[in-house]
Protein backbone atom coordinates (compact mmCIF):
# COMPACT_ATOMS: atom_id res chain seq x y z
CA UNK A 1 0.00 0.00 0.00
CA UNK A 2 1.34 3.19 -0.95
CA UNK A 3 2.20 5.13 1.93
CA UNK A 4 -0.02 8.90 1.53
CA UNK A 5 2.07 11.87 0.85
CA UNK A 6 0.73 15.63 2.30
CA UNK A 7 0.55 18.07 -0.09
CA UNK A 8 3.32 20.59 -0.35
CA UNK A 9 3.43 24.17 -0.08
CA UNK A 10 3.44 26.04 -3.49
CA UNK A 11 7.34 27.36 -3.55
CA UNK A 12 5.79 30.54 -4.95
CA UNK A 13 4.21 31.43 -1.38
CA UNK A 14 8.27 31.01 -0.21
CA UNK A 15 8.80 33.53 -2.83
CA UNK A 16 5.98 35.64 -1.67
CA UNK A 17 8.01 35.86 1.45
CA UNK A 18 10.86 36.42 0.56
CA UNK A 19 9.89 39.35 -1.66
CA UNK A 20 8.35 40.73 1.68
CA UNK A 21 10.78 41.30 3.77
CA UNK A 22 12.88 42.84 1.30
CA UNK A 23 10.48 44.98 0.07
CA UNK A 24 9.78 45.87 3.56
CA UNK A 25 13.23 46.27 4.58
CA UNK A 26 13.54 48.90 1.11
CA UNK A 27 10.73 50.49 1.81
CA UNK A 28 10.90 50.60 5.56
CA UNK A 29 14.02 52.08 5.54
CA UNK A 30 15.11 54.22 3.15
CA UNK A 31 11.26 55.27 1.46
CA UNK A 32 9.42 55.51 4.58
CA UNK A 33 11.55 55.56 8.28
CA UNK A 34 14.74 57.73 7.02
CA UNK A 35 12.50 60.60 7.57
CA UNK A 36 12.65 60.45 11.04
CA UNK A 37 16.31 61.60 10.97
CA UNK A 38 14.80 64.58 9.73
CA UNK A 39 13.97 66.30 13.26
CA UNK A 40 17.66 65.73 14.31
CA UNK A 41 18.82 67.36 10.22
CA UNK A 42 17.49 70.13 11.10
CA UNK A 43 19.03 70.64 15.19
CA UNK A 44 21.88 69.19 14.17
CA UNK A 45 23.07 71.28 11.30
CA UNK A 46 20.36 74.67 11.27
CA UNK A 47 19.28 73.19 7.47
CA UNK A 48 15.47 74.45 6.99
CA UNK A 49 12.98 72.24 6.05
CA UNK A 50 12.95 72.43 2.23
CA UNK A 51 16.43 71.62 2.58
CA UNK A 52 16.03 68.65 4.95
CA UNK A 53 13.89 67.14 2.44
CA UNK A 54 15.99 68.58 -0.84
CA UNK A 55 18.06 64.89 -1.24
CA UNK A 56 15.02 63.07 -1.16
CA UNK A 57 13.13 65.25 -4.12
CA UNK A 58 16.94 63.94 -5.96
CA UNK A 59 15.66 60.85 -4.97
CA UNK A 60 12.95 60.61 -6.48
CA UNK A 61 13.71 62.49 -8.98
CA UNK A 62 16.54 59.77 -10.04
CA UNK A 63 14.58 57.26 -9.51
CA UNK A 64 11.99 58.24 -12.24
CA UNK A 65 14.64 57.95 -14.83
CA UNK A 66 16.11 54.94 -13.58
CA UNK A 67 12.78 52.92 -13.51
CA UNK A 68 12.08 52.81 -17.18
CA UNK A 69 15.51 51.27 -17.68
CA UNK A 70 14.75 48.59 -15.01
CA UNK A 71 11.63 47.78 -16.69
CA UNK A 72 13.50 46.96 -19.46
CA UNK A 73 16.00 45.23 -18.02
CA UNK A 74 13.50 43.34 -16.24
CA UNK A 75 11.63 42.05 -19.43
CA UNK A 76 15.52 40.67 -20.79
CA UNK A 77 17.45 40.20 -17.61
CA UNK A 78 17.78 38.40 -14.41
CA UNK A 79 15.62 40.33 -11.66
CA UNK A 80 16.82 38.14 -8.98
CA UNK A 81 20.63 40.12 -9.84
CA UNK A 82 18.89 43.62 -10.16
CA UNK A 83 17.71 43.28 -6.55
CA UNK A 84 20.97 42.22 -5.33
CA UNK A 85 22.82 45.14 -6.88
CA UNK A 86 19.92 47.29 -5.66
CA UNK A 87 20.01 45.91 -2.25
CA UNK A 88 24.51 46.17 -2.06
CA UNK A 89 24.32 49.94 -2.98
CA UNK A 90 21.17 50.21 0.37
CA UNK A 91 23.83 48.92 2.49
CA UNK A 92 26.58 51.11 1.19
CA UNK A 93 24.56 54.10 1.38
CA UNK A 94 23.46 53.33 5.11
CA UNK A 95 27.02 52.74 6.10
CA UNK A 96 27.92 56.40 4.47
CA UNK A 97 24.90 58.48 6.20
CA UNK A 98 26.75 57.31 9.97
CA UNK A 99 29.70 59.56 8.54
CA UNK A 100 27.25 62.67 7.21
CA UNK A 101 28.76 66.10 7.51
CA UNK A 102 27.07 68.23 4.89
CA UNK A 103 24.22 68.85 2.80
CA UNK A 104 25.94 68.08 -0.58
CA UNK A 105 27.14 64.17 1.58
CA UNK A 106 23.64 63.66 2.50
CA UNK A 107 22.34 64.17 -1.84
CA UNK A 108 24.90 61.90 -2.51
CA UNK A 109 24.02 59.32 -0.15
CA UNK A 110 20.74 59.74 -1.44
CA UNK A 111 21.63 59.19 -5.52
CA UNK A 112 23.04 55.81 -3.87
CA UNK A 113 20.04 54.97 -2.33
CA UNK A 114 17.94 55.89 -5.22
CA UNK A 115 20.37 53.61 -7.14
CA UNK A 116 19.63 51.06 -4.70
CA UNK A 117 15.92 51.00 -4.62
CA UNK A 118 15.22 51.53 -8.46
CA UNK A 119 17.17 48.10 -8.20
CA UNK A 120 15.44 45.88 -5.09
CA UNK A 121 12.12 47.55 -4.90
CA UNK A 122 8.66 47.45 -6.02
CA UNK A 123 9.34 47.16 -10.05
CA UNK A 124 11.63 44.20 -9.33
CA UNK A 125 9.38 42.00 -6.62
CA UNK A 126 5.86 42.86 -8.78
CA UNK A 127 7.47 41.40 -11.75
CA UNK A 128 8.56 38.65 -10.20
CA UNK A 129 4.96 38.39 -8.62
CA UNK A 130 3.19 38.15 -11.83
CA UNK A 131 5.10 35.40 -12.90
CA UNK A 132 4.18 33.61 -10.12
CA UNK A 133 0.47 34.13 -9.13
CA UNK A 134 -2.50 34.91 -11.79
CA UNK A 135 -5.96 33.23 -9.60
CA UNK A 136 -4.14 34.36 -6.44
CA UNK A 137 -2.51 37.90 -7.52
CA UNK A 138 -5.17 40.35 -5.90
CA UNK A 139 -3.93 38.40 -2.12
CA UNK A 140 -0.37 37.56 -3.09
CA UNK A 141 0.18 41.70 -4.18
CA UNK A 142 -2.14 42.49 -1.03
CA UNK A 143 0.69 40.22 0.78
CA UNK A 144 3.84 41.67 -0.92
CA UNK A 145 2.72 45.64 -0.13
CA UNK A 146 1.52 44.86 3.48
CA UNK A 147 5.27 43.55 4.02
CA UNK A 148 6.13 47.44 3.01
CA UNK A 149 3.33 48.84 5.80
CA UNK A 150 4.86 46.30 8.57
CA UNK A 151 8.76 47.27 7.35
CA UNK A 152 7.30 50.97 7.56
CA UNK A 153 5.89 50.31 11.12
CA UNK A 154 9.23 48.26 11.94
CA UNK A 155 11.68 50.57 11.37
CA UNK A 156 10.07 53.38 11.93
CA UNK A 157 9.90 52.76 15.57
CA UNK A 158 13.23 51.12 15.62
CA UNK A 159 15.20 54.18 13.85
CA UNK A 160 12.86 57.18 15.97
CA UNK A 161 13.12 54.73 19.58
CA UNK A 162 17.03 54.33 18.24
CA UNK A 163 17.70 57.92 17.67
CA UNK A 164 16.61 58.74 20.82
CA UNK A 165 19.22 56.00 22.59
CA UNK A 166 22.07 56.24 20.70
CA UNK A 167 22.24 59.29 18.35
CA UNK A 168 21.38 59.10 14.73
CA UNK A 169 25.02 58.57 13.35
CA UNK A 170 24.82 55.32 15.31
CA UNK A 171 21.36 54.51 14.40
CA UNK A 172 22.25 54.62 10.47
CA UNK A 173 24.80 51.41 11.16
CA UNK A 174 22.10 49.92 13.41
CA UNK A 175 19.75 50.03 10.35
CA UNK A 176 22.92 48.51 8.13
CA UNK A 177 22.95 45.85 10.31
CA UNK A 178 19.26 44.92 9.81
CA UNK A 179 19.03 45.62 6.49
CA UNK A 180 21.59 43.00 5.71
CA UNK A 181 19.50 40.30 7.69
CA UNK A 182 15.81 41.07 5.91
CA UNK A 183 17.22 41.50 2.59
CA UNK A 184 20.51 39.83 1.48
CA UNK A 185 19.38 36.43 3.58
CA UNK A 186 15.89 36.11 2.28
CA UNK A 187 16.83 37.33 -1.28
CA UNK A 188 18.87 33.36 -1.72
CA UNK A 189 14.82 31.81 -2.15
CA UNK A 190 13.79 33.75 -4.92
CA UNK A 191 12.98 32.76 -8.00
CA UNK A 192 12.33 34.88 -11.12
CA UNK A 193 10.06 32.36 -13.02
CA UNK A 194 8.40 29.25 -11.77
CA UNK A 195 9.78 27.25 -14.63
CA UNK A 196 12.46 27.49 -12.52
CA UNK A 197 11.23 24.81 -9.90
CA UNK A 198 9.42 22.99 -12.66
CA UNK A 199 6.62 24.53 -11.62
CA UNK A 200 3.56 26.70 -13.45
CA UNK A 201 1.83 30.05 -11.84
CA UNK A 202 -0.16 29.22 -8.37
CA UNK A 203 0.75 25.96 -8.70
CA UNK A 204 -1.73 24.69 -10.85
CA UNK A 205 -1.23 22.27 -14.16
CA UNK A 206 -0.24 24.12 -17.58
CA UNK A 207 -4.08 23.04 -19.28
CA UNK A 208 -5.66 24.84 -16.49
CA UNK A 209 -6.71 27.62 -18.96
CA UNK A 210 -4.30 30.63 -17.64
CA UNK A 211 -3.43 32.99 -20.50
CA UNK A 212 0.25 32.35 -21.57
CA UNK A 213 3.00 35.02 -19.53
CA UNK A 214 3.34 36.08 -23.74
CA UNK A 215 -0.30 36.77 -23.73
CA UNK A 216 -0.40 41.09 -23.18
CA UNK A 217 -0.20 44.53 -24.79
CA UNK A 218 3.23 45.69 -26.07
CA UNK A 219 4.29 49.12 -25.09
CA UNK A 220 2.69 50.70 -28.23
CA UNK A 221 -0.57 48.89 -28.03
CA UNK A 222 -0.87 50.30 -24.17
CA UNK A 223 0.01 53.63 -25.36
CA UNK A 224 -2.86 54.06 -28.00
CA UNK A 225 -5.38 52.96 -25.15
CA UNK A 226 -6.82 56.06 -23.75
CA UNK A 227 -6.95 54.66 -20.21
CA UNK A 228 -3.18 54.18 -19.77
CA UNK A 229 -3.38 57.83 -19.46
CA UNK A 230 -6.33 58.24 -17.10
CA UNK A 231 -4.59 56.43 -15.07
CA UNK A 232 -1.21 58.17 -15.44
CA UNK A 233 -2.83 61.92 -14.34
CA UNK A 234 -5.03 59.43 -11.88
CA UNK A 235 -2.03 58.08 -9.99
CA UNK A 236 0.02 60.63 -10.03
CA UNK A 237 -2.48 63.11 -8.36
CA UNK A 238 -2.52 60.44 -5.90
CA UNK A 239 1.50 59.74 -5.25
CA UNK A 240 2.22 64.12 -5.47
CA UNK A 241 -0.10 63.79 -2.11
CA UNK A 242 0.83 60.70 -0.55
CA UNK A 243 4.72 61.10 -1.27
CA UNK A 244 4.80 64.06 -0.64
CA UNK A 245 2.64 64.60 2.76
CA UNK A 246 4.60 61.24 3.36
CA UNK A 247 7.96 63.20 3.73
CA UNK A 248 7.14 66.10 5.70
CA UNK A 249 4.59 63.90 8.05
CA UNK A 250 6.92 64.10 11.01
CA UNK A 251 7.96 67.65 10.23
CA UNK A 252 4.62 68.70 10.24
CA UNK A 253 3.71 66.82 13.52
CA UNK A 254 6.34 67.70 15.48
CA UNK A 255 7.72 70.89 14.32
CA UNK A 256 4.15 72.18 13.81
CA UNK A 257 1.77 70.85 16.27
CA UNK A 258 4.83 70.57 18.74
CA UNK A 259 4.22 66.62 19.39
CA UNK A 260 6.98 64.80 21.49
CA UNK A 261 9.65 62.71 19.37
CA UNK A 262 7.96 59.82 20.86
CA UNK A 263 4.68 60.58 20.30
CA UNK A 264 5.50 61.29 16.31
CA UNK A 265 7.12 57.66 16.47
CA UNK A 266 4.35 56.36 17.45
CA UNK A 267 1.57 57.52 15.12
CA UNK A 268 4.11 56.77 11.90
CA UNK A 269 3.78 53.29 13.51
CA UNK A 270 0.28 53.02 13.84
CA UNK A 271 -0.15 54.91 10.36
CA UNK A 272 1.97 51.97 8.92
CA UNK A 273 -0.07 49.14 10.73
CA UNK A 274 -3.33 50.37 9.67
CA UNK A 275 -1.61 50.18 6.29
CA UNK A 276 -1.17 46.86 6.86
CA UNK A 277 -4.86 46.41 7.00
CA UNK A 278 -5.45 48.16 4.69
CA UNK A 279 -3.98 46.30 2.20
CA UNK A 280 -4.74 42.96 3.74
CA UNK A 281 -8.79 44.14 3.07
CA UNK A 282 -8.41 46.30 -0.32
CA UNK A 283 -5.69 42.89 -1.71
CA UNK A 284 -8.53 40.32 -0.86
CA UNK A 285 -11.52 42.19 -1.67
CA UNK A 286 -9.88 42.73 -5.61
CA UNK A 287 -10.02 38.92 -5.87
CA UNK A 288 -13.77 38.97 -5.29
CA UNK A 289 -15.50 42.33 -6.54
CA UNK A 290 -15.35 44.90 -9.50
CA UNK A 291 -11.59 46.30 -9.54
CA UNK A 292 -12.92 49.69 -10.31
CA UNK A 293 -15.07 49.82 -7.63
CA UNK A 294 -12.98 48.80 -5.17
CA UNK A 295 -10.05 51.57 -5.88
CA UNK A 296 -13.13 54.26 -6.24
CA UNK A 297 -13.88 53.62 -2.91
CA UNK A 298 -10.10 53.41 -1.28
CA UNK A 299 -9.61 57.07 -3.18
CA UNK A 300 -13.01 58.19 -1.65
CA UNK A 301 -11.34 56.83 1.87
CA UNK A 302 -8.22 58.59 1.15
CA UNK A 303 -10.10 62.09 0.38
CA UNK A 304 -11.86 61.33 4.42
CA UNK A 305 -8.08 60.61 5.81
CA UNK A 306 -7.27 63.95 4.07
CA UNK A 307 -10.13 65.88 6.01
CA UNK A 308 -8.83 64.64 9.18
CA UNK A 309 -5.54 65.67 8.54
CA UNK A 310 -6.99 69.09 7.80
CA UNK A 311 -9.01 69.19 11.21
CA UNK A 312 -6.40 68.30 12.71
CA UNK A 313 -3.80 71.28 11.63
CA UNK A 314 -6.50 74.16 11.74
CA UNK A 315 -7.23 72.91 15.66
CA UNK A 316 -10.71 74.16 15.99
CA UNK A 317 -11.07 70.86 16.61
CA UNK A 318 -9.41 68.87 19.46
CA UNK A 319 -8.84 65.41 17.02
CA UNK A 320 -6.19 62.82 17.92
CA UNK A 321 -3.62 61.99 15.71
CA UNK A 322 -4.43 58.83 15.35
CA UNK A 323 -7.85 59.29 13.87
CA UNK A 324 -5.25 60.48 10.66
CA UNK A 325 -2.99 57.08 11.40
CA UNK A 326 -6.65 54.99 10.80
CA UNK A 327 -7.71 56.41 7.88
CA UNK A 328 -5.25 57.89 6.03
CA UNK A 329 -3.33 54.57 6.67
CA UNK A 330 -6.02 52.16 5.69
CA UNK A 331 -6.83 53.93 2.20
CA UNK A 332 -3.39 55.01 1.20
CA UNK A 333 -2.30 51.53 1.54
CA UNK A 334 -5.80 50.73 -0.58
CA UNK A 335 -4.82 53.09 -2.78
CA UNK A 336 -1.21 52.09 -3.30
CA UNK A 337 -2.28 48.26 -3.56
CA UNK A 338 -5.01 48.29 -6.59
CA UNK A 339 -2.95 50.60 -8.53
CA UNK A 340 0.00 47.76 -8.76
CA UNK A 341 -3.54 45.26 -9.45
CA UNK A 342 -4.74 46.97 -12.01
CA UNK A 343 -2.01 47.56 -13.74
CA UNK A 344 -0.79 44.14 -13.59
CA UNK A 345 -4.03 42.75 -14.83
CA UNK A 346 -4.18 45.05 -17.70
CA UNK A 347 -1.05 44.81 -19.18
CA UNK A 348 0.99 41.76 -17.43
CA UNK A 349 2.67 40.21 -20.31
CA UNK A 350 5.77 40.01 -22.77
CA UNK A 351 6.28 44.27 -22.39
CA UNK A 352 4.93 44.22 -18.19
CA UNK A 353 8.31 45.55 -17.08
CA UNK A 354 8.46 48.41 -19.78
CA UNK A 355 4.97 49.68 -19.10
CA UNK A 356 5.06 49.44 -15.55
CA UNK A 357 8.17 51.52 -15.65
CA UNK A 358 6.97 54.03 -17.49
CA UNK A 359 4.19 54.17 -14.88
CA UNK A 360 6.19 54.49 -11.85
CA UNK A 361 8.18 56.96 -13.69
CA UNK A 362 5.15 59.33 -13.97
CA UNK A 363 4.21 58.55 -10.29
CA UNK A 364 7.59 59.04 -8.66
CA UNK A 365 7.75 62.28 -10.91
CA UNK A 366 4.62 63.54 -9.00
CA UNK A 367 6.35 62.45 -5.70
CA UNK A 368 9.20 64.96 -5.88
CA UNK A 369 6.68 67.46 -7.32
CA UNK A 370 4.66 66.94 -4.30
CA UNK A 371 8.07 66.74 -2.01
CA UNK A 372 8.90 69.97 -3.12
CA UNK A 373 5.86 72.33 -3.56
CA UNK A 374 4.41 71.01 -0.29
CA UNK A 375 7.76 72.11 1.55
CA UNK A 376 7.54 75.58 -0.51
CA UNK A 377 4.28 76.42 -0.01
CA UNK A 378 5.02 75.56 4.02
CA UNK A 379 8.12 77.35 4.17
CA UNK A 380 6.25 80.21 2.39
CA UNK A 381 3.01 80.19 4.84
CA UNK A 382 4.69 78.96 8.18
CA UNK A 383 1.93 76.23 7.78
CA UNK A 384 0.75 72.97 6.23
CA UNK A 385 -3.19 73.86 6.13
CA UNK A 386 -2.66 75.44 2.55
CA UNK A 387 -0.81 72.58 1.64
CA UNK A 388 -3.39 69.87 2.75
CA UNK A 389 -6.07 71.87 1.18
CA UNK A 390 -4.03 71.65 -2.16
CA UNK A 391 -3.67 67.54 -1.35
CA UNK A 392 -8.32 67.46 -0.66
CA UNK A 393 -8.57 68.89 -4.17
CA UNK A 394 -6.32 66.61 -6.28
CA UNK A 395 -7.22 63.60 -4.31
CA UNK A 396 -11.40 64.44 -5.54
CA UNK A 397 -9.46 65.26 -9.12
CA UNK A 398 -8.44 61.75 -9.25
CA UNK A 399 -11.32 60.28 -8.13
CA UNK A 400 -13.21 61.91 -11.14
CA UNK A 401 -10.47 61.05 -13.54
CA UNK A 402 -10.29 57.49 -12.48
CA UNK A 403 -14.11 57.08 -13.08
CA UNK A 404 -13.54 57.92 -16.43
CA UNK A 405 -11.43 54.93 -16.82
CA UNK A 406 -13.18 52.15 -18.58
CA UNK A 407 -11.78 48.65 -17.58
CA UNK A 408 -11.22 46.81 -21.03
CA UNK A 409 -10.60 43.22 -21.60
CA UNK A 410 -6.69 41.66 -22.00
CA UNK A 411 -7.98 41.05 -25.66
CA UNK A 412 -8.83 44.28 -26.38
CA UNK A 413 -6.01 46.11 -25.08
CA UNK A 414 -3.81 43.56 -27.16
CA UNK A 415 -5.51 44.11 -30.34
CA UNK A 416 -4.14 43.18 -33.64
CA UNK A 417 -1.35 41.05 -33.11
CA UNK A 418 0.80 42.81 -36.26
CA UNK A 419 1.45 45.42 -34.17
Amino acid sequence: MKKAHSKKIFFGWWVLAALCSIYATVNGIVTLSLKRFYPSLIETFGWTQSEVTQPISIFYFIIAFLTPFIGAALDRGNPKRIILAGATLILIGLVGMSQMSSLNHFMAIYIVFSFGVAGAGMASSMYILTRWFRRHRGKAVGILLLGGSLGAAFFNKVTGDAIDMIGWQNTTLLLAVLAFLFMIIPWTLVRTDPSEKGLFPDGIERNSGHKSIQDGPSLAQAFRSPELYLIFLTTAALWFCIIGFGQHQDIFFQKELGLSSSKVTNVGSALFLFGVVGKLIFGFLSDSFNKKSIMAWSILLLIIGNLVLYIIAIKTIELSPYWYAFTYGIAYSGVFTMIQIMIAELYSGPSYGKILGVVLTIDTLASVAGIVVLGKMSDYSGSYVTSIQLMIGLCLTALILFLLVRVKSRSTLIGNKKD
